[in-house]
């Protein structure tokens, strides 16, 4: 018979999946035993499926869900900014967080406009549920294929895991044909006005200075809940793309160069924080004032997963 805790035991000790990519930092036996039985399985099925060129791990899932929500209403600004990026492009996507699903729009936009950026895509994400809850990981797998990853830690118990996150997020953004999603604020900003943002997290600004080879592209999003019942009402009322329109804003490339002269120290983190805040806060701007964002607009309402 095969116990649990032997499972996590074997695969606390060296699983891996080497078919595709390198291997990648590993935590300590120390930082990872901060996460419970099935957060530690969790941890070890997302960095081997990591691995793989995800081009195919859940798209169709992922497309026809946001499809069914989305694909009459989501208005696409500013993919100019995005023409001199392809497959082996290291790019950092740093957003508001308005919904649960913001980054799941950043996929449909993509995969919409035929934007040759990698499809190995990844998003760290709080380990409250994904990783904490026994119903977490089934989650993740059934709704990204485990691209919430890797789980980013707050309680100071496990700050020695959130270190070896942050680190890995670091690496992962600096892999060649990566795509990586972020949250400055850390959380999602449920305050009434969708223009105003959270205090940005350090956490973000020591990935976007220490990440050098990786393009930071801010991106604003606005226009969906997190509630998909209602989501999918709104997609398939009548004139859906006016009444509840979904605007998603990508801008120009964030530099950071003046601020990684002077290294990565607290001081300097939190200020690239801010200016990631600082650049989405721009593109909130143009969207309040109903600008294109360079001028042209490429919408994908109508568009068919």
């Amino acid at each position: 018979m095969v116990h649990v805790a032997d499972v996590v035991t074997r695969l606390d000790h060296g699983f891996s999946c080497n078919l595709f990519r390198p291997r990648m930092l590993q935590p300590t036996q120390e930082q990872l035993a901060t996460l419970p039985p099935s957060g530690r399985i969790a941890f070890r099925v997302a960095d081997a499926l990591s691995k793989l060129p995800r081009r195919y791990i859940n798209d169709a899932f992922m497309s026809a869900m946001i499809g069914s929500c989305g694909s009459r209403r989501l208005r696409v600004h500013g993919m100019e900014h995005l023409a001199g990026l392809g497959p082996e492009s290291s790019v950092l996507f740093v957003s508001n967080h308005r919904s649960f699903f913001d980054f799941y729009l950043l996929n449909a936009a993509l995969r919409w406009n035929h934007s040759p950026l990698p499809r190995r895509r990844i998003f760290p994400v709080r380990a409250t549920f994904f990783y904490d809850h026994p119903l977490g990981p089934f989650v993740n797998m059934a709704m990204s294929g485990m691209r919430m990853f890797p789980p980013i830690a707050r309680e100071k118990a496990r700050a020695p895991f959130n270190k070896f996150a942050l680190a890995r997020c670091v690496e992962e953004a600096e892999t060649p044909g990566t795509v990586m999603g972020l949250h400055p604020e850390g959380t999602r900003n449920k305050g009434v006005d969708p223009y105003s943002f959270l205090p940005a997290q350090p956490g973000v600004g020591k990935i976007v200075l220490e990440a050098k080879l990786a393009h930071v592209m801010p991106m604003f999003v606005l226009g969906m809940s997190s509630s998909l019942p209602k989501e999918f009402a709104r997609n398939w009322s009548a004139d859906a793309g006016e009444k509840h329109p979904i605007d998603l804003w990508f801008g120009k490339e964030i530099d950071f160069s003046d601020l990684r002269a002077s290294g990565s120290r607290a001081a300097t983190q939190k200020r690239a924080a801010d200016r990631c805040i600082e650049a989405i806060a721009e593109l909130g701007k143009l969207h309040r004032a109903g600008v294109g964002g360079g001028g042209e607009v490429r919408g994908a309402v109508g568009a068919t997963p």
